[in-house]
């Protein structure tokens, strides 16, 4: 088997992988997102009007309006749709880089980058 062929059928299945790592990642974010959002219960803000307004003013007081900043980003963090755009985003990177890798196996080993002297210009 020549090393043309071998590369092919690695980069091939490098393709595959990507492509099971792209439909099982979003998929897989769907139904996460649907059964999460389904299952939510009742939020602070629900229960308490209000209460997520006084608690920001208190921590603004104590602590500064970054903190309340980073505490919202947080909390933002907990929301399904949030984890569901993570979990959708970490497997199209994981796909893209499998294509990535398939592609630069498929490509021919470039003759001009050997050849390149110093002096050259």
């Amino acid at each position: 088997m020549s090393d043309s062929s071998r590369g092919s059928t690695s980069a091939n299945r490098l393709r595959f992988i990507g492509s099971g790592v792209l439909v099982l990642g979003l998929t897989a974010a769907y139904l996460f997102y649907r059964v999460q959002s389904q299952s939510a219960g009742p939020t602070m803000d629900d229960l308490m009007p209000g209460y997520t307004a006084r608690r920001a003013r208190a921590t603004g007081i104590l602590m500064g309006g970054f903190v309340v900043w980073l505490l919202e980003e947080a909390e933002k963090l907990q929301e399904p749709a949030t984890q569901a755009m993570i979990i959708a985003g970490a497997s199209v990177v994981v796909a893209l880089c499998c294509f990535r890798v398939a592609w630069l196996m498929d490509r021919p080993p470039d003759d001009a980058q050997h050849d390149f002297h110093p002096d050259d210009r």
